[in-house]
């Protein structure tokens, strides 16, 4: 039998619905709206009721409707996860350093930084506002874009039934706002330690935060961020103008989003790094 040489009767792959679909559902979301963050957070979905991670009759990664099954998402890892994925991301950059494309390489950033919120009421709309302010640990001064106001705008929690890990993705407006009048009483604080691994249009941050209420148990996360959200707001308006009526093209834009879902995906396979992750 000779190799194959055509993908389909068709004469061609068809379309990753997953993640054309995933596409599709940040374009909706991100409608009407600026200053927006799109960011992925790898965690565990946990059933509410007996409170460990939910169990599905699926084999393949899916899309979940977390209200239809009384679960929520955790972030939280583990100190030795922490640890793994320290280690794995710090040889890629030595990695990319070495053997990719100067475009390709990828960027190292240590940050240690301090989160206070504030509940304010609006001076406009009347309405009690949750103003974030993140500075510096250090030299304690107020970092670029650290005074805002996050607004939740829509999730998506994305089950992986063979990993140990499971993923959620996020669309939020981060409101650039004034210092709060009253910086006395803080409501809320964190101190957050960031390990920021950057290529391209990603930034993959590992972070350790410890809040004020629980000094003696820190969280650990690991999420990624699209560094440039209106750069994908740019290829999503061009891909609506190049597909039309056909939802059968793939763009750049779809392209921009499964690049996001292989990083998400390949970090969790890797969850066992040096000892046999792949």
């Amino acid at each position: 039998m000779a190799p194959l040489t055509s993908r389909s009767i068709f004469g061609t792959d068809p379309v990753d619905e997953f993640a054309s679909g995933i596409a599709d559902w940040i374009w909706e979301n991100s409608q009407g709206h600026e200053a927006l963050e799109i960011e992925a957070k790898i965690g565990v979905m946990i059933d509410k009721s007996t409170n460990a991670r939910i169990r599905l009759p699926i084999y393949t990664e899916a899309i979940v409707n977390m209200n239809e099954i009384n679960a929520r998402f955790e972030s939280n890892m583990s100190m030795k996860q922490h640890q793994i994925y320290n280690k794995l991301l710090n040889d890629l950059v030595a990695y990319s350093a070495q053997n990719l494309p100067q475009n390709e390489h990828m960027a190292y950033q240590h940050r240690k930084e301090t989160d206070t919120f504030y509940d304010e009421v609006s001076e406009i709309t009347g309405q009690r506002e949750h103003i974030r302010v993140t500075r510096d640990t250090r030299t304690k001064e107020i970092v670029p874009n650290g005074v805002v106001k996050k607004t939740r705008i829509a999730d998506l929690n994305v089950f992986c039934p063979t990993q140990p890990f499971d993923y959620r993705i996020s669309i939020n407006i981060e409101t650039p706002m004034y210092l709060p009048q009253s910086m006395s009483h803080p409501t809320f604080s964190r101190e957050k330690d960031r390990l920021s691994y950057i290529q391209q249009n990603f930034s993959i941050d590992l972070t350790q935060v410890i809040e004020a209420n629980r000094p003696s148990e820190p969280l650990h996360e690991l999420e990624i961020e699209i560094r440039d959200v209106n750069y994908l707001m740019h290829l999503a308006n061009e891909a609506q103008q190049i597909k039309g009526e056909s939802d059968r093209v793939w763009t750049q834009f779809e392209d921009h989003v499964l690049v996001l879902l292989n990083n998400i995906r390949l970090l969790i396979r890797n969850h066992d790094f040096g000892s046999g992750g792949r």
